[in-house]
């Protein structure tokens, strides 16, 4: 989460912005935006693998998440090390325990509402907002599963992003992201639910 989160960054920094170019076809989001589930709560696990070019050994960090729609998300790595990101319309803050490593708000970085779309679209499934920044192609087999990848249309993003993949069904069950130089980020969701609302728990950490 904290590379993709950099790669953004960069990227914003290069002069990235939204595209006002026409969707590639309407009817391939609406067809996958049909089969996700209409619940306002998305949580689970996940594992995050990053491959760096020229390395053998990937990188691996699990943890669980979970995203609310309208709040935003809370992303907490377990394993090598235990770490909270949350990422929200005004506010992208990460902790080690209570020791904040960092802050960043959007009435000093306008950068980070740009950040927190495309991360909200990335894992609750607004495919709509995704298109805003980049062609898309892909398949869906209704009633079962689905592939879209996604290639940014802004010369900044295209200099730290290659390429962007998502695969699911009711939910995104994998994220693949791939950078201009060669590493590959993948993140598998396991044991995802949906719900219509947060814990009392996750209420308090989106305050």
């Amino acid at each position: 989460m904290k590379q993709m989160l950099t790669l953004f960054l960069l990227s914003l920094g290069l002069g990235f912005s939204v595209s006002a170019q026409a969707a590639d076809d309407p009817a391939l989001l609406r067809a996958v935006q049909s089969q996700l589930a209409d619940d306002t709560v998305v949580r689970g696990d996940f594992t995050q693998t990053r491959q760096l070019a020229g390395i053998k050994k990937p990188l691996i960090a699990k943890g669980t998440f979970v995203v609310e729609k309208t709040r935003g998300v809370l992303w907490r790595t377990q394993t090598p090390f235990p770490q909270t990101m949350r990422v929200t319309q005004g506010e992208i803050l990460q902790r080690d325990g209570e020791r904040v490593l960092m802050v960043l708000r959007a009435d000093q970085e306008p950068a980070v509402n740009a950040i927190s779309r495309v991360l909200f679209s990335l894992f609750a499934g607004d495919l709509s907002t995704l298109a805003d920044f980049f062609d898309y192609t892909g398949k869906v087999n209704k009633g079962k599963d689905w592939q879209l990848t996604f290639k940014p249309r802004n010369d900044g993003l295209k200099a730290v992003i290659a390429s962007l993949s998502l695969e699911g069904d009711n939910v995104v069950r994998q994220v693949t992201l791939t950078s201009a130089a060669g590493d590959v980020t993948r993140i598998a969701f396991s044991h995802v639910t949906t719900a219509a609302a947060l814990t009392a728990d996750e209420r308090a950490q989106f305050e």
